[in-house]
């Protein structure tokens, strides 16, 4: 399932089932299975079934069924519960669809605000971006795209990037967080009801994650979110000849669902990428990039951890 082979899935809950029986847990991932390849229907029912299960991450899979067919209303009554928990940054992108989909205007409350996302140019600030992109290309020994991420067409470093005490990377990282301490500063005013402003601010910059990713021809990020973070981010080392072209190939896009939805709403947002250019936006944003035909596109992202 992490790999999104569902049909493959399927089969192994069945050998399970002829093995041990029936569990609550094949039943669940059953229709997990059925939703994500489409059998509606199928999957209506096996939902239904399972009305009296109480599992918040079951729950945003009846949450992804609601959008899928449809039912955006339903949608906004199984997350909106969860907005003023700990679980709002999971939920929060999902309402942002529905919200969309129903023509609600708290989605402008939610992402619309212009000083939710910033691009700060770096370049000056960064050591010389050549000697930069050499070191990150020297971490890249993948060979293929990691599992359960956004890479799609090339590789993901290992381990913490910004941990690493190679002159560049240490000079890079206090770059970044001088860049993440004026987003902050900018912010709209804090809103406890809000999933990214609820948060204090002054306290030290802290990351929960970093890595470079490399794309080659065709490359991209499917569209998605990091409900583990604060803020995510773009920081673009090495792009191809031709970025920022007309037709956007390369470009970051914030507000369009991840694909496997099914769900035709534009990007609220295009940015183009920009040697040396970072930009910071909320984690719970849906974000991806449009694909490029051919060279290297080399970036550094990051996820700003939320204040303790």
């Amino acid at each position: 399932m992490h790999e999104e082979s569902f049909d493959a899935a399927l089969a192994v809950i069945g050998r399970a089932r002829a093995a041990a029986g029936p569990h609550i847990a094949f039943d669940a991932n059953e229709a997990v299975c059925s939703d994500e390849l489409g059998d509606r229907g199928t999957a209506a029912r096996q939902f239904a079934a399972l009305a009296q299960l109480r599992d918040f991450n079951f729950n945003l899979r009846r949450i992804r069924h609601a959008l899928r067919a449809g039912r955006p209303e339903q949608a906004v009554a199984l997350a909106e519960p969860s907005l003023a928990g700990p679980d709002a940054n999971m939920v929060a992108p999902y309402l942002s669809i529905a919200w969309r989909m129903l023509g609600d205007p708290r989605w402008e409350w939610l992402e619309g605000d212009e000083r939710l996302v910033g691009v700060y140019d770096l370049k000056e600030q960064l050591p010389p971006l050549d000697r930069l992109a050499g070191r990150l290309r020297a971490l890249h020994r993948g060979s293929h795209q990691p599992l359960e991420q956004s890479v799609r067409g090339g590789t993901q470093t290992d381990g913490d990037l910004l941990s690493r005490i190679e002159p560049e990377i240490r000079a890079m990282r206090r770059a970044v967080s001088q860049a993440v301490e004026r987003h902050v500063a900018q912010l709209p005013p804090p809103d406890g009801r809000h999933p990214t402003l609820r948060h204090q601010r002054g306290a030290p910059v802290r990351f929960a994650g970093s890595w470079s990713v490399r794309l080659s021809g065709g490359g991209h990020h499917a569209n998605h979110i990091h409900a583990m973070g604060w803020f995510s981010s773009a920081l673009y080392v090495a792009l191809p000849e031709g970025a920022g072209d007309a037709a956007h190939a390369g470009w970051l896009q914030l507000g369009q669902p991840q694909a496997q939805l099914g769900i035709d709403l534009p990007p609220i947002r295009l940015i183009e990428p920009k040697p040396g250019r970072l930009v910071l936006f909320p984690s719970t944003m849906w974000h991806g990039t449009i694909p490029f035909e051919a060279g290297e596109r080399l970036t550094v992202a990051f996820d700003v951890a939320r204040p303790a």
